[in-house]
């Protein structure tokens, strides 16, 4: 189930607020490749790693911009939630290491449970801290980068 953009994720911030529909649709790209071709992803493995990828890149820049503005802003909780940027930033690595290891990426099996965690953990995680972590800053913000 790929997740939509709602009006219920805005921020009000439009730098931020387009930075968060692109996220939304990178996981969309690796859901869809992966939607495409269960049972036989071993032969997208390039896609799909590239994606992680480009996925992890475009989050760290995300998260430096969102926490500068933030810090801008003096908002009083900018370290509780570079911390759940950091947790975020060390699972996707974790998962992109796990992903490029043994023979993960040749077995189909593997892959199928692998990128349907993966998915499940990036939307949860996406909709859940925008909505709950992103929102709580939103009355902060009176200016943006």
């Amino acid at each position: 189930m790929i997740s939509h953009w709602d009006s219920k994720y805005e921020t009000n911030i439009s730098e931020i607020d387009s930075q968060h529909k692109k996220l939304f649709r990178l996981i969309n790209n690796i859901e869809t490749v992966y939607e495409e071709n269960k049972h036989h992803l071993s032969g997208k493995s390039k896609i799909l790693l590239d994606a992680v990828s480009e996925l992890e890149d475009y989050t760290l820049s995300h998260f430096l911009i969102e926490e500068r503005v933030m810090e801008l802003n003096q908002y009083p909780n900018l370290e509780a939630h570079i911390q759940q940027h950091n947790k975020f930033t060390d699972k996707i690595l974790d998962l992109k290491n796990r992903l490029g290891q043994g023979n993960l990426l040749s077995n189909d099996e593997l892959l199928d449970t692998f990128f349907k965690d993966l998915i499940g953990f990036l939307r949860a995680w996406l909709t859940n801290h925008i909505l709950k972590e992103d929102l709580d800053y939103k009355p902060f913000i009176k200016f943006s980068i």
